[in-house]
């Protein structure tokens, strides 16, 4: 089973020695490496490339690939994927790094289940030498989606994840352009949607750097990037009108929505601004009543009030349900 392992490169001179040596020191022997420079102002590429000449087995495995100009992360995702061949693939951040058996363990819990995606848990290291381990859930791949939806409960993070090349293909999903900040909020869950099943594996494989400059969600949000949060909720909002015929996840997206609209205010945006470029519209009663009274900047706090409380009790619905689910079937 060859895996393709997916590395954007920006301004990462700092940290991408750790990162390649993690990635080319995996006990794991069928992969292939696609770094994509979206022109880097500093010495990445170099660095990559005086570690990579320690791993002469590895340089015909690796492919480097450069942009004509800085595209912006979504995508130099999109590039990286378009050069991946493997069966499955793995995003990597070059500001992050792996164990050096994450690719193997992955990939044994896969040929176990047969699942689409396999997810691990993760370890969030800090700039201080802090690490606080963060234990994927194991939920179905309904509850993981619902948990998503609902924004600021399950990550949707595209690292740490093993996923099938297909289901890209087959179901037209890719990191689109333009799309930099919650570029993984518009890609996880349209992936774990298309996914005929998912599965965890509980070891730590993947190390994300929490406070480095190259985090982006270790930054406040700008408008800039809010303009990014609200295309990629856009396309969560025309991918599951086409493909959640039944709505079973349009109550979820519908709380996520609240704190979207929050965001945007937040950053100073108008509902008329969010219109241009979020084709959303509140479905549920309960939605059209929120967005009437609280969407607006001089409700801001009301707004994310509501989003909260109704996160909160939607939560509690759920897990409930979860609870009598598993108490029936035991």
């Amino acid at each position: 089973m060859k895996i393709s392992i997916l590395v954007p490169v920006y301004g990462v001179e700092k940290y991408i020695s750790q990162c390649a040596k993690t990635l080319f020191e995996q006990t794991y022997n069928d992969i292939e490496y696609i770094f994509v420079d979206d022109c880097s102002p500093d010495n990445s590429i170099a660095v990559l490339q005086q570690v990579l000449a320690n791993y002469p087995r590895r340089q015909h495995q690796v492919n480097i690939i450069r942009h004509e100009h800085n595209r912006g992360l979504g995508a130099t995702r999109k590039t990286a994927f378009d050069f991946a061949t493997g069966d499955f693939v793995m995003n990597v951040d070059s500001d992050d790094y792996l164990s050096l058996d994450a690719v193997e363990k992955l990939v044994n819990k896969q040929k176990e289940t047969g699942a689409d995606i396999i997810s691990s848990s993760y370890m969030s290291h800090f700039e201080d030498g802090t690490t606080v381990p963060h234990q994927e859930p194991h939920l179905n791949k309904d509850g993981c989606l619902k948990l998503m939806l609902i924004q600021n409960t399950l990550l949707p993070h595209i690292w740490a994840r093993l996923i099938r090349r297909n289901l890209y293909v087959e179901h037209e999903i890719s990191s689109v352009e333009g799309i930099n900040m919650a570029e993984d909020l518009a890609l996880t869950p349209r992936l774990i949607h298309a996914a005929e099943s998912i599965s965890y594996i509980e070891d730590i494989t993947y190390y994300y750097r929490d406070d480095s400059s190259a985090s982006t969600f270790a930054n406040h949000l700008s408008s800039k990037h809010v303009l990014s949060l609200l295309k990629a909720n856009q396309e969560l909002w025309v991918y599951f009108n086409k493909n959640d015929l039944k709505g079973n996840y349009l109550f979820a997206m519908e709380i996520g929505m609240l704190n979207t609209y929050h965001q945007a205010l937040k950053a100073g945006l108008t509902k008329k601004e969010v219109a241009k470029v979020l084709s959303y519209k509140p479905q549920h009663l309960l939605f059209r009543i929120l967005n009437g009274l609280f969407a607006h900047k001089k409700t801001m706090a009301l707004l994310r009030f509501a989003f909260l409380s109704t996160k909160w009790f939607y939560k509690k619905l759920f897990f409930i349900k979860e609870r009598h689910s598993s108490s029936v079937l035991t």
